[in-house]
């Protein structure tokens, strides 16, 4: 089975060598449901995308969202342990931060630092994952600076089916699942549960102690066809997570074993009646769109943080020539904050409630020049309630020739407004808010190109650069050790190169990538010396994935092995005598991952896996141990 990485490269000639673009063939893998504000075929979008489908993930056996990620150009992953620990993207070097996340369209990242656990994100629901990449603000709003994240869940269909999987492993690991999905009258459903827990192994290099984790989620969607040209859509997603985590050695400065723990709920949902008149050129959708986090942890300080989201939105949409559309949205967005903890005194008291109004206009079109030449452009103002209004847009174009050959550009400006944890957070000795905090503010340019070599081979490469200013540095240092946020005077750079070739030999898929990552900051010196530059922590300058995936036994049976290579990489190491951070190098590192699938038939398939094969020694964050092999065994029945 090919595999449907898809990255739509950069121009430069060296590219008869370059991007992964496994060319469509079906409506999955050709259209993008976020390069636009209206579903849009991949060939005509100037972008860079990846596209992972459920015959992937189902070969892989991954378990959570991140460890498909890795596999992906331009990706850099941060894990802070083993599963379920805090585990970090950032894309094509931009921050943590910046990579904005929907779930069925309605955005999941946590309004207290802006950012998605990783780890949490389980893909036993998961339909489709699509990972486009650059500045995507003028479409998508505040957070959308290095890309955007599309996650698909099952939809129901006229036909019911459904299944139940259940896995077992090392580490007193279990995870079961099931699904079912279907319709009724004029109703069609999807529901889905699952649970993974495990004993998990030491983050710590000292001691013994095991740290775990359990992941419990629900899904549930309904649309309710009231008609030929009327629709109402509502999805509701519910995540509960547990996970244990070390604390810091006082004498050290390296992990430590301790019975801390995170306890989170997560809850997300949509609602949205869309209209499209028969023979009509325009068609609107009106929606409501919420998203929910609590997260009480249990460490030293100890405290609570709960956050609400909630987004209305009009859009129109109008289909005013062949091909080509243009797309009109208002958005008024509500933000809520509230933080818990010990008051120490009345200067240093944790307890708050914090407020953010956002309205958005959006304007966005894609126009259809040509049969070879398509246009886009997007443009986005907020008027926020507490920072000065924002203006984001992109525009770029595309070029087909010579055989579905493409040949791309694009720029864009996107913002990230400041999050509620840098703006107000407070913990105890260590790290004070800063309410006067402004956007960052992302300017990119990219160019791509994509080529069919032969038969089913295709390859492409694509060229980017990025400048962030006003970037907020949540180390600042004050008296006392205590340290804030600030937005930098200075700069950052991100410049790349993002290089894969797909394609296959008889029953054997290959996936093949290459990244370059040049990310810098500017580093103020002592009066009248100019800035440095010094690198970005925790994002590798080369990385490397090779996936095969050989299918034999009449396609009964299947093999799947990933291989990441990550870099040397820098991180900050905090000294436990000045607090002061020191950077450190991390060694690079090749991780492979492997599952063998058998399906006897239609409805039963057993899987065996392995990840972290050769059982590697390796930190992607300084101190903290990643997870060493680990062997599942699962069994599964679809009807």
């Amino acid at each position: 089975m090919q595999f449907k990485h898809t990255t739509l490269g950069l121009a430069v000639f060296a590219s008869l060598f370059g991007t992964s673009a496994a060319f469509a063939q079906d409506d999955i893998e050709t259209i993008s449901v976020i390069g636009a504000r209206q579903p849009i075929e991949l060939s005509r979008l100037s972008a860079s995308v990846s596209v992972i489908d459920r015959a992937e993930i189902e070969n892989s056996g991954a378990i959570s969202l991140s460890d498909l990620l890795r596999g992906l150009p331009g990706v850099s992953i941060s894990q802070d342990g083993v599963k379920g620990s805090q585990t970090q993207v950032r894309l094509r070097g931009s921050e943590a931060n910046h990579v904005l996340v929907l779930v069925d369209g309605v955005e999941i990242n946590n309004l207290n630092d802006g950012a998605v656990n990783f780890a949490h994100v389980n893909l036993d629901n998961v339909e489709q994952i699509e990972l486009l990449r650059g500045p995507q603000s003028a479409l998508w709003g505040s957070g959308a600076v290095g890309g955007v994240l599309a996650i698909t869940t099952r939809q129901g269909t006229q036909q019911t089916k459904g299944g139940a999987r259940v896995e077992v492993g090392e580490d007193s690991s279990a995870k079961v699942a099931a699904n079912v999905s279907g319709a009724a009258n004029a109703f069609t459903y999807a529901l889905s549960a699952s649970h993974f827990s495990t004993a998990g192994q030491n983050i710590s290099a000292q001691g013994n102690e095991r740290d775990g984790y359990r992941n419990n989620e629900l899904s549930a969607k309904l649309t309710w066809n009231i008609s030929e040209y009327s629709k109402l859509l509502t999805q509701i997603r519910h995540q509960d997570t547990y996970n244990e985590f070390d604390g810091s050695d006082q004498n050290t400065g390296l992990p430590a074993d301790a019975d801390y723990y995170s306890d989170s709920l997560a809850s997300s949902g949509m609602i949205e009646w869309h209209y499209q008149p028969v023979d009509s050129i325009w068609q609107q959708r009106i929606g409501f769109h919420f998203n929910k986090n609590e997260i009480v942890t249990v460490d030293s300080f100890g405290g609570e943080n709960n956050s609400n989201r909630q987004k209305w939105f009009w859009q129109n949409d109008f289909n005013y020539a062949n091909d080509s559309r243009a797309s009109l949205a208002v958005e008024h967005v509500e933000e809520e904050f509230n933080q818990k903890g010990t008051a120490f005194s009345a200067a240093y008291d944790p307890n708050q409630h914090q407020e953010n109004d956002i309205t958005s206009l959006v304007a966005d079109i894609a126009h259809k020049a040509s049969d070879s030449l398509s246009l886009n452009a997007s443009v986005r103002h907020d008027n926020s309630d507490n920072f000065d209004n924002a203006l984001s847009y992109r525009a770029g174009a595309s070029f087909l020739f010579w055989q579905s050959a493409k040949l791309y550009a694009s720029l864009g400006k996107a913002v990230k407004n400041p999050t509620f944890i840098e703006r107000f957070g407070f913990y105890p000795g260590s790290f004070v808010g800063n309410p006067s905090l402004i956007p960052e503010e992302s300017k990119s340019l990219e160019l791509g190109i994509e080529l069919p070599i032969f038969s089913d081979w295709h390859t492409g490469v694509n060229l980017f650069h990025s400048k962030l200013k006003n970037e907020i540095d949540g180390n600042a240092e004050l008296p006392n050790y205590v340290y804030t946020a600030v937005n930098k005077d200075t700069k950052s750079n991100q410049d790349g190169i993002e290089w894969s070739l797909s394609g296959s030999l008889a029953d054997l898929s290959i996936d093949l990538s290459y990244s370059y990552l040049d990310a810098s900051e500017e580093v103020n010196q002592t009066a009248n010396q100019p800035p440095k530059e010094q690198i970005e922590v925790r994002r590798a300058r080369h990385q490397a994935n090779l996936t095969l995936n050989y299918g034999f036994w009449e396609n009964k049976a299947n093999i799947y092995v990933q291989a990441n290579y990550q870099g040397t990489r820098v991180d900050n190491f905090f000294s436990p005598i000045d607090y002061k951070s020191v950077p450190v190098s991390l060694s690079a590192a090749t991780i492979v991952n492997a599952s063998l699938t058998f399906r006897p038939d239609q409805h039963w398939t057993f899987a065996l896996r392995a990840e972290n094969l050769f059982d590697h020694d390796y930190e992607e964050v300084v101190g903290y141990q990643r997870q060493g092999r680990t062997a599942y065994l699962s069994a599964g029945y679809q009807f």
